[in-house]
């Protein structure tokens, strides 16, 4: 009777604890799903996020890519164009630099003969003498520095006569100096004459 009573006992005990171990695992059991399914839906929602992603990346990729053809032909077209600006600077350049030769030639000095004119003076009293007469100009606009007339003269027998200089000093620009002087020779009277000007240039202004 009494062992009766202690295997029903023991029955029921361990029935009670199968039980609870069932429920245990049973709640550990949906614990688990229910954090794996959580697990599950945070990573279908990075999968989400990772897709999108990868797909704004596929499309700034295209446009980059689009954009890199066109951000090149621009470049090219500009490189093209600043060429030819340095092209044009460089030919505005040489006009500059021809033109202001230009200005430098018609402003430096330049003298010209106005009514200038030599005469052989032969008398029997007094020596044979070259009168010469007349002005010179100064066309240019700087003044004409050292200027001088170089006077030579032959006689018949093609001896030189007369190899002399005229002084007239500086003649400024613009302006005029009158000539009148009488250079002595001796000898047979004169056949052929020459007055050449000659002068120097100031230093160019920087």
């Amino acid at each position: 009777m009494d062992e009766k009573f202690v295997g029903r006992n023991l029955a029921v005990a361990l029935g009670i604890i199968v039980i609870v171990l069932l429920a245990v695992l049973l709640g550990t059991v949906l614990n688990y799903t229910s954090i794996i399914s959580e697990r599950n839906s945070v990573i279908a929602a990075k999968d989400s996020q990772i897709e999108a992603l990868t797909n704004q990346v596929a499309q700034l990729q295209a446009w980059l890519d689009g954009n890199r053809t066109e951000f090149e032909q621009l470049t090219q077209q500009l490189q093209q164009r600043i060429e030819e600006l340095e092209q044009q600077s460089m030919q505005f350049q040489q006009q500059i630099m021809r033109l202001r030769a230009t200005i430098d030639s018609l402003m430096m000095p330049k003298l010209v003969k106005v009514g200038l004119e030599a005469h052989d003076n032969r008398t029997w009293l007094g020596a044979p003498f070259l009168h010469v007469f007349g002005y010179v100009c100064n066309v240019g606009t700087y003044t004409a520095l050292n200027s001088t007339i170089h006077v030579v003269a032959l006689q018949s027998d093609g001896d030189v006569a007369i190899d002399a200089y005229i002084d007239l000093g500086e003649i400024e620009g613009e302006s005029w100096r009158r000539v009148d002087s009488k250079i002595y020779y001796g000898g047979s009277e004169l056949v052929n004459w020459t007055l050449t000007l000659e002068w120097a240039s100031p230093p160019l202004p920087c």
